[in-house]
């Protein structure tokens, strides 16, 4: 009991001893100050560093995955029957390559009949060129029986003509009692036959004009028939072309280069057109791998198509790939308020597989020869930011504007110079003007970080 009593009184008396010599230990703050201008100062000892020129950067690591840059489903066209298969997965493929083929019996014999109507409509067009030709000889023709009709008509206005003379001096006679009267009856009936002939080769002549216009109906409408061939030619053309695109649906053939991830179907199988049926095969990209990664908002504003990025692979050991940002998103996802970025990368060795887990270290921004102080020494007063120098042994405080922030470094974009001893720690408790004592901090290499 004595001794409990005895160690009581000597921690009573070891606080006492505490508090008395906190209360006459150094001033410090503006207490320091006052003791600097009052009676003989103490100087308060600080670290100092001077700034350095280093390559500063912003940058973001995030997880992301590994996809291939194009993987596409493949469905069935066409309703059929699978005749064979001729890959398996894991099988690579060229872009065109088969992969399987179906059995359509319909599509064939439509195909052969598109292609029949095609020789067809090309008959049909021999036939119409022949009758071109025909109908042409036809208006020749017939021209011809114009140019003669009319030729006629010249003749018997000139039988005409002579004989209306004739019976004119005949009648003249019969007047003068020169010539019997049976000899004007013969006149006057040559004249009326030579005016009757005159006017039949003038009906022959509309009738070779009308004969004429017919045949040239007949040649412009043969002519039209050669057009409406070629025109059922260039149809059945392209009825035969769809139909040659149906059968080509036969054929499953590979879109691109690459791996098959996926098979669905066996021979015998019964496909269903379109994506609501079976999915036949799964091809995927292998040149080329997308690491997707999706970037928080606080640096969202910051990463950029053409930013160069580090892609590191824990399951081989960390080993690092050199590449660039190619595509963002632009806009944030509403619900993660994060930013989809993508990274295309070469892929000629194939290590880098789908699915795989990956770490994308993003350089969104870069200053090279930056004037950096150590992170510990800035703080903030207010909505401004500082930093303390030492001058002929006492503290100045510089407001200074900040840069990039690198990992322990901070970039002094102005407010500070080369070769200024700044306070590497604790610099708000000093005031304006302190005596502080400088210890030095321990030298750097001298040479600009990168």
């Amino acid at each position: 009991m004595r001794t409990h009593r005895r160690a009581k009184a000597n921690l009573v008396i070891l606080g006492s001893l505490t508090l008395l010599y906190a209360g006459c230990g150094k001033p410090s703050g503006e207490a320091t100050a006052r003791a600097g201008t009052v009676g003989s100062p103490t100087a308060l000892r600080v670290s100092t560093v001077k700034p350095e020129r280093a390559t500063v950067r912003r940058t973001t690591e995030e997880p992301g995955q590994i996809q291939a840059f194009e993987t596409t489903p493949i469905y069935a066209k066409l309703a059929g029957y699978v005749e064979r298969v001729d890959v398996n997965i894991g099988a690579r493929v060229k872009k065109g390559q088969v992969l399987a083929e179906l059995h359509v019996p319909e599509i064939e014999a439509d195909l052969k009949q598109k292609r029949a109507m095609i020789e067809q409509a090309q008959a049909e067009k021999k036939q119409d060129e022949a009758m071109v030709e025909v109908s042409q000889a036809g208006v020749t023709s017939a021209e011809a029986k114009v140019a003669e009709s009319r030729a006629g008509i010249r003749r018997s206005e000139s039988d005409t003509s002579r004989w209306r003379s004739e019976f004119a001096r005949i009648e003249q006679l019969f007047r003068e009692r020169a010539q019997t009267g049976s000899l004007l009856d013969e006149t006057r009936n040559k004249l009326s036959a030579a005016e009757a002939a005159q006017e039949e080769v003038g009906a022959q002549v509309k009738t070779a004009e009308a004969a004429l216009v017919e045949a040239k109906a007949r040649l412009d409408k043969a002519r039209a028939d050669v057009l409406t061939a070629i025109s059922h030619i260039e149809v059945a053309r392209f009825e035969a072309d769809r139909a040659e695109a149906m059968a080509g649906y036969t054929k499953i053939v590979a879109p691109f280069d690459g791996i098959v991830t996926r098979r669905g179907i066996d021979t015998g199988h019964l496909t269903t057109p379109g994506a609501a049926g079976e999915l036949l095969f799964i091809v995927a990209r292998s040149d080329i791998v997308t690491i997707t990664v999706g970037v928080p908002e606080t640096d969202a504003p910051f990463v950029n198509a053409g930013d160069e990025a580090r892609v590191r692979l824990q399951v081989l050991d960390g080993k690092t790939f050199a590449g660039k940002v190619t595509r963002t998103a632009w806009a944030l996802d509403a619900t993660t308020r994060t930013i989809r970025v993508e990274i295309d990368l070469p892929n000629p060795d194939e290590f880098l597989r789908p699915g795989l887990y990956a770490y994308a270290t993003i350089i969104a921004e870069e200053h090279k020869a930056a004037l950096t102080v150590p992170a510990t020494a800035v703080f903030r007063d207010g909505d401004k930011s500082y930093c303390v120098t030492v001058a002929e042994g006492r503290a100045k405080r510089r407001e200074i504007t900040l840069g990039l922030v690198d990992g322990k470094r901070i970039e002094i974009v102005t407010g500070l110079d080369d070769g200024e001893n700044v306070v590497e720690a604790n610099a708000a408790s000093l005031v304006e003007g302190q005596v502080v004592q400088e210890i030095k901090a321990q030298a750097s290499t001298g040479k600009p970080k990168s």
